[in-house]
């Protein structure tokens, strides 16, 4: 089974001040282990780029250097595997947006969502559930919930 990461359990995984950072460690170290495959999209890379770099987003921005180094890191690993977009997923997205009219104002989730699958892949592991959870087409795990509460 191949699942899709999303742009926050990358963040996560950078950031070992939240609470979240054990967790996010642990879902790398299961897909490491073999338990699943991994793969991300590039368009969550480019977001978790700007969101870690930029002191409105994070308490503690990473440089760009750094920023740099943990994706091309990422981008040299066997996994995860790195889901490209073109304009026929650029479509799509569209598509979706006008299938599931929740979707209006979460563009990039739903680019996610497409680009998962035009590449087959079903299922996301994110945080936040609800930004993809209107999506039928694809299955939501949250391994964070249970951290929230």
């Amino acid at each position: 089974m191949i699942k899709c990461l999303d742009t926050m359990v990358l963040i996560y995984l950078v950031d070992k001040a939240s609470p979240f950072h054990k967790r996010a460690v642990e879902i790398i170290e299961q897909s490491e282990n073999g338990l699943w495959r991994s793969c991300i999209c590039f368009s969550s890379l480019a977001e978790f780029a700007s969101i870690v770099t930029s002191e409105e987003c994070v308490r503690y921005p990473l440089s760009a250097k750094v920023a740099r180094g943990f994706i091309e890191k990422i981008m040299k690993a066997p996994q995860p595997d790195i889901l490209y977009a073109d304009a026929h997923i650029l479509r799509d997205t569209f598509t979706l947006i006008e299938k599931h009219r929740s979707q209006r104002r979460r563009f990039w989730e739903t680019m996610t969502a497409a680009t998962m699958l035009a590449h087959g892949v079903k299922t996301i592991v994110t945080s936040q559930s609800r930004n993809f959870q209107a999506i039928r087409e694809i299955q939501v795990e949250n391994p964070f919930e249970t951290l929230f509460a």
